[in-house]
């Protein structure tokens, strides 16, 4: 179903650690189809991140590993599933500490977790979902959601990046941020996501074929001029694949923030240069040979515009020729590049978004004293008889499965 279908295996998995217990070494591997941690024991001391998640996939989607299970052991080759099991002190499973609604800006609107059904999955952390908004009205909505700890920080940086932008107008070229996304807990409305407006069609990036327009980049070009001038928001990660066209308004829109930082904090990373890289991608298809390994984020993009290298991909479409497109971009860049030398103009954003700090962590009891931290163990919850948040969900694979189709799955990872 979706991304986690046709991804390879490093896309789909994370290394959460290396440690050992009295069973042995073993790696703490996060399976993001799944949304579940598991222990990876090996009758030899493997690190190759490759190889363990080719294990992981191998057993997870041939059904050999139960649901429950939290560890497995297997053979040095990782084709032999030797054991598992599902004893809860095995268990290392994290839970982030999740805010509380009053921590966001008042009067947002809120959907609750329950209420979302699952279409698709997009990506990491991101799903394709539907909510009832009234009686027999559905909307679609892409679900933006924190489920693995690690990305705790950076998920309040976008969440409330997201937030500021909404405050201050719905921009015709940015994707628009939706609802709060809540779930309650020990009597307490937690915030574990939000929903932003769902475009279909797909980016950029998926289709070289689709006629990419000039009024596109001048769409692009005004977005990054108000993200930048007018915000102080830098996004971080304008490349094609984060560029979607809006076939009801043919209109370009700009989305996923979860890079997004204050203008001038990165200086090394610049969003006229990624509008380059960008552009030199959607026209030529080239970009991978060109790079050759090093990071898009590192690239001169007038260094790259200087360079001989603007031919057209045959099978892409656009309006205008090439250098048009080129001679645009150059404008844009000296006139960008000539502001930001100017002792005379604005060093900051004219009306800038308010980036609230991460909050302190909460005390969450460990092993008897209570100390700040940004997740908590699901075992100690277990143990200690209390209420704690599930995301676990059938595989893609699963879905598939003759027993499974028709089913409605909720975003809470649970059939309706």
């Amino acid at each position: 179903m979706g991304f986690f279908e046709n991804c390879d295996p490093d896309q789909r998995f994370t290394l959460s650690k290396f440690s050992w217990t009295p069973r042995g070494r073993f790696a703490l591997v996060f399976d993001f189809d799944q949304r579940r941690a598991i222990k990876l024991y090996m009758t030899e001391d493997i690190r190759d991140e490759y190889f363990i998640f080719e294990t992981m996939a191998k057993h997870l989607d041939g059904g050999a590993i139960r649901s429950d299970s939290v560890w497995i052991q297997v053979s040095s080759d990782g084709n032999e599933l030797i054991d598992q099991g599902c004893q809860v002190e095995d268990d290392y499973t994290m839970i982030p500490c999740y805010w509380t609604v009053d921590q966001f800006p008042p009067d947002l609107p809120t959907v609750s977790r329950s209420d979302l059904v699952e279409l698709d999955r997009l990506g990491l952390q991101v799903d394709r979902v539907a909510y009832e908004v009234i009686e027999g009205h559905k909307k679609e909505a892409a679900f933006k959601y924190l489920v693995y700890e690690n990305n705790i920080g950076p998920f309040w940086e976008e969440i409330n990046c997201v937030i500021g932008m909404h405050s201050r107008m719905i921009h015709p070229h940015i994707v628009s941020f939706d609802r709060l996304v809540t779930e309650t807990v020990k009597g307490v409305e937690k915030v574990v996501g939000f929903t932003s407006d769902f475009i279909p069609g797909g980016t950029v990036d998926d289709s070289k074929t689709r006629l990419f327009k000039m009024k596109y980049l001048h769409q692009l070009i005004e977005t990054i001029d108000y993200l930048n001038l007018e915000l102080g928001v830098v996004h971080g990660d304008v490349l094609s694949w984060n560029l979607l066209i809006d076939a009801e308004t043919d209109n370009l829109l700009l989305f996923d923030f979860n890079s997004a930082f204050p203008l001038g904090e990165k200086p090394e990373i610049s969003d006229v240069d990624l509008v380059v890289v960008a552009m030199f991608d959607v026209i030529t298809r080239s970009l991978g040979d060109v790079l050759d390994g090093e990071s898009p984020y590192e690239v001169d993009g007038a260094q790259l515009l200087n360079a001989d290298l603007w031919e057209k991909d045959p099978e892409v479409n656009l309006d205008a020729d090439v250098s048009e497109f080129h001679r645009v971009l150059k404008e844009w860049v000296e006139r960008r590049k000539a502001a930001d030398e100017d002792p005379d103009s604005e060093e900051e954003a004219k009306n800038p978004i308010d980036w609230p700090e991460l909050p302190d962590p909460p005390l969450v009891d460990c092993s008897g004293v209570m100390e700040p931290r940004d997740s908590e163990m699901r075992q100690r919850l277990i143990m200690a008889g209390q209420p704690y948040m599930t995301w676990q969900r059938p595989s893609s694979r699963e879905l598939g499965l003759p027993e499974n189709r028709g089913k409605v799955l909720l975003a809470t990872g649970q059939f309706r």
